[in-house]
């Protein structure tokens, strides 16, 4: 059966004259090369995900019409069934192959659709349904590529274009093929069938602005009703692709002028990321600079720090010294003093004896007289006076002598107290001096830490800005190179935007020919 219905289909194909040259002369007319033939392909994964949601938006559109629907019950079928072969139809549109078995089963599809009665009028308008549903999905796939996008599009509408030319000439030929059968006279039937063949002519060399005089209720009269349907509808699709070719002008137009300004904004961009560029090496050479100087104060800080340091221990040995002379001053002085106090003790122990020898010797003076009153018996006693005499005398002489030697020392005692007073006091003075001395190296001492803490803070300070330059002058040579991608994008961009723009024009032209 198989076999039987193959052949079929090639009668049909040899009977209305469709072979390969005919077919590329076909695709030749609507402009249809191997440039769409590719494209369609590169499509067929996107619509073989979406054809459920294709098929499913297809048939949504047909059981809105109840005439349609009693179409497909009166052929004993339903859309369940019809959805399954629907979109096998979809997927046979982008696989590549449009020979001779394509052809084929698209002609089969007019003769189908002429037995079941569902005329140009359902099916024309249901290209155009396929057209509402594919088309958003291609933008949608090809949002950042236009030009693709548009040139994908023309090819789903050019294959779409050749489909219903195949399946109204086959509806055609099936119609006049039913016409043998009809009961009216030949003449009556050449007349109509010559009026359909001017009528089809007419329509051929683009002119869509007629529409056939039609009379009767018979099948010619229904032929000619569909005729001027589906010349109606070709009308209505030029006029479709005409206004969508201004359309698209206008947009590229429009498109031409933004990339044209983008273009030029992206140059003056480029042009003030690279002179910023340039201002940031500067500035990173004298951050360089910067950060060796601060180093370089931090390593003197840190010096100063380490001397100011030890300065300020030299400093509490000088006070631990002074303290410890000053002790020994007060102990030098309290020795001076309790030395002064002795001295005195023995000035006064000399004056008792010096009194104790002036009154021993006024004595001896009185043994002699008395030694010399007595005469020869008191010469004994007159030489023991004189000896005592002799001896007070010498003690008196010895006593001065010591009393001097005791004011000697009682003077110079006094000089080494108030030699010590005033050491001690020179002491005290150099301790608070020296006190203050170690206060003001423990500020320093302070301030030099804080310096150096400072300066290694301004050390690190720089070496982070160093750090961030170094990220922001990678980041200018990334924005730089993005910059020039772009300006290569929007030359790019303004290219296919051209190029659309003159296939939009040809596309005007092409459809200009029909006259509407």
């Amino acid at each position: 059966m198989a076999a039987n219905m193959k052949e079929m289909d090639s009668e049909l194909v040899r009977h209305m004259g469709i072979d390969h040259e005919e077919q590329r002369s076909r695709m030749a007319f609507i402009d249809f090369g191997a440039e769409d033939v590719q494209l369609l392909r590169e499509l067929k994964s996107l619509v073989k995900e979406n054809a459920d949601y294709i098929v499913d938006g297809f048939y949504n559109n047909i059981e809105r019409y109840n005439e349609l629907i009693s179409i497909i019950r009166d052929a004993g079928s339903s859309i369940d069934r019809l959805k399954a072969a629907q979109k096998q139809y979809l997927l046979e549109l982008f696989d590549g192959d449009y020979g001779d078995s394509y052809v084929e089963r698209r002609l089969k599809i007019g003769v189908v659709h002429n037995k079941i009665g569902l005329t140009p009028r359902w099916y024309l308008g249901s290209y155009s349904v396929y057209s509402q549903l594919i088309f958003p999905l291609i933008h949608r796939k090809y949002r950042f590529n236009t030009g693709k996008a548009m040139k994908a599009v023309m090819a789903v509408n050019k294959i779409l274009t050749f489909d219903a030319q195949l399946a109204i000439e086959t509806y055609i030929n099936a119609v006049m093929m039913d016409l043998k059968s009809v009961s009216l006279s030949k003449g009556d039937i050449e007349g109509t069938v010559v009026d359909y063949r001017h009528f089809i002519e007419k329509v051929a060399t683009g002119d869509l602005s007629s529409a056939m005089e039609v009379s009767g209720d018979d099948d010619l009269a229904q032929l000619g009703v569909q005729l001027n349907s589906m010349t109606q509808s070709l009308a209505a699709m030029a006029r479709q692709t005409l206004e969508a070719s201004d359309s698209m002008s206008i947009t590229l137009n429009e498109m031409l002028g933004a990339v044209s300004t983008q273009s030029a904004g992206a140059s003056q961009q480029a042009a003030a990321v690279n002179e910023a560029t340039t201002t940031l090496e500067e500035i990173r050479a004298i951050s360089m600079q910067t950060r060796e100087k601060a180093e370089a104060l931090g390593s003197m800080a840190e010096r100063t720090r380490t001397e100011g340091e030890k300065g300020m221990q030299d400093v509490e040995r000088t006070i631990s010294g002074m303290k410890s002379i000053r002790e020994k001053v007060e102990g030098i002085a309290e020795n001076i003093l309790a030395l002064s106090e002795q001295t005195q003790q023995i000035g006064e122990i000399t004056g008792t004896v010096s009194n104790l020898a002036h009154q021993l010797k006024m004595l001896a003076l009185n043994a002699s007289i008395e030694a010399a009153k007595a005469g020869d018996a008191g010469k004994g006693f007159a030489v023991v006076a004189a000896e005592v005499k002799n001896l007070a005398e010498q003690s008196q002489q010895a006593t001065e002598q010591v009393g001097a030697i005791l004011q000697e020392i009682r003077h110079a005692t006094d000089k080494a107290v108030m030699v010590t007073e005033e050491g001690s006091k020179g002491v005290d003075e150099g301790m608070g001096l020296v006190e203050k001395a170690g206060t003001t190296m423990h500020q320093l001492t302070g301030v030099i830490r804080e310096s150096a803490l400072a300066s290694q803070q301004i050390a690190a300070s720089v070496r982070q800005e160093a750090t961030g330059i170094d990220q922001i002058t990678t980041a200018m040579g990334d924005i730089n190179g993005a910059t020039s991608q772009f300006v290569e994008t929007s030359a790019k961009t303004k290219s296919a935007a051209e190029q659309l723009d003159t296939l939009a024009e040809k596309m005007r032209q092409s459809v200009s020919q029909y006259r509407i």
